[in-house]
């Protein structure tokens, strides 16, 4: 029997609730008396901070409640070294560790009326990676904003936050702007344990990396977006346990890879131009039972939906692909589906699912739930159609 778990009512059923940021004691709440129009950060003062902004008629920052600068659209704010900076005391925290004093770094428009449209970290070191101070940004504000590597920016010169614990907005939802992904967004925001739902407006979003080794968040909230590229989205998010949409994702490159405690997967598209879905989904050992329908993929060259010994997806059950599929990658296994749930059964449709190829193809099915129980006739279904079996 195939049970089939992706369904867009299941995943959407409870994404406008409002769950509440609960912030380590010793924090200030940023919320309380946030600035109309602005972008509040709680920043750790060990570290440096950089970001841009871009507003029409530029933007002013306030540290502590006192006027620091006004800075034109999309020029720099940075803070290189805490020390040099005695305006105020800042706050007492005792959070993360080692950490002893906090700063509130408030980013508004100069002009009233006007908003902030983008906003996004900036390196401030004169070569290097660096590691960055935000613990906590909460946007107050209801405009849509482009967030394209907000906190983490991965080549040529690398800058992340990964101490940032928490995003926050009004009414619980950031909006994003037509024309703009948000790729590598949070990426290695390690310490990442809250975000209010993003919505996507309708708009065709590509994204890449976005929650790339965030690698303590329980829970995505995502809504509104069409041709959703999910391209290593939420790998090594190895807590992450539910993503809730109200759109379907299409399978790619490492989507879920290494997602450990994910216990759903969301609906997921019918995409005739993906090509490659390796490691879409590894090492899901929490999965509820699931079968995944790639059926339409037509074009695609690899796929992997893959478990090891030691975290054992026993929830996948079964795997349809399509027989139009080219499945021509130069890397081997072309499919591979080892150590999932798939009994006999499953591996026997997905036999029949197979397309006929001559360039030597092979699929694994090492230790999967029903390998031990093929028979040979079960095993020529695949043999005669060109493939070549890996059974350990």
């Amino acid at each position: 029997m195939q049970l089939n778990l992706q369904s867009s009512l299941l995943t959407f059923l409870d994404i406008s609730k409002k769950s509440d940021f609960k912030k380590p004691s010793s924090w200030p709440n940023i919320r309380n008396n946030a600035y109309s129009n602005s972008i509040r950060l709680l920043v750790d003062d060990r570290y440096p901070v950089g970001f841009i902004a871009t507003v029409t008629g530029g933007y002013s920052v306030n540290i502590d409640g006192e006027h620091y600068d006004n800075y034109d659209t999309s020029a720099q704010f940075s803070m290189a070294d805490w020390s040099s900076y005695t305006d105020t005391e800042g706050y007492n925290i005792d959070y993360p560790t080692g950490a002893t004093k906090a700063h509130i770094i408030d980013i508004y428009p100069q002009t009233e009326g006007n908003n902030i449209t983008a906003f996004h970290c900036e390196r401030v070191a004169a070569s290097g990676d660096e590691e960055q101070g935000v613990l906590w940004a909460h946007f107050n504000i209801t405009n849509a904003i482009n967030i394209n590597q907000c906190f983490s920016y991965v080549s040529p010169a690398k800058y992340r936050n990964k101490i940032l614990k928490a995003v926050t907005a009004k009414n619980d939802v950031i909006s994003l702007t037509s024309g703009y992904g948000f790729s590598g967004a949070f990426y290695y925001c390690e310490s990442l344990e809250y975000l209010p739902t993003l919505d996507g407006n309708n708009y065709n979003l590509s994204t890449y990396v976005v929650f790339g080794n965030c690698s303590s968040i329980k829970n995505i909230k995502m809504k509104n977006f069409n041709g959703f590229i999910s391209a290593q989205t939420f790998q090594d998010c190895i807590n992450l346990e539910q993503v809730k949409t109200n759109f379907p994702i299409q399978a790619g490159y490492r989507t879920f890879a290494n997602n450990r405690k994910l216990k759903q997967l969301p609906e997921i598209a019918n995409s005739s131009a993906t090509t490659d879905a390796y490691n879409f989904i590894t090492e899901a050992a929490s999965l509820e039972d699931t079968s995944l329908d790639l059926s339409g993929y037509s074009k695609l060259t690899r796929l992997s939906c893959v478990g090891t010994s030691s975290n054992f997806m026993t929830g996948f059950k079964g795997l349809r692909v399509s027989n139009e599929a080219p499945f021509n990658s130069s890397t081997s296994p072309q499919i591979n589906v080892s150590y999932t749930g798939m009994d006999r059964t499953a591996l026997v449709q997905l036999f029949d699912d197979l397309p006929t190829v001559t360039d030597g193809q092979t699929i694994s099915i090492v230790g999967c739930t029903g390998t031990n129980d093929l028979t040979a006739d079960d095993k020529t279904i695949a043999t005669d159609k060109g493939w070549s079996l890996i059974l350990q």
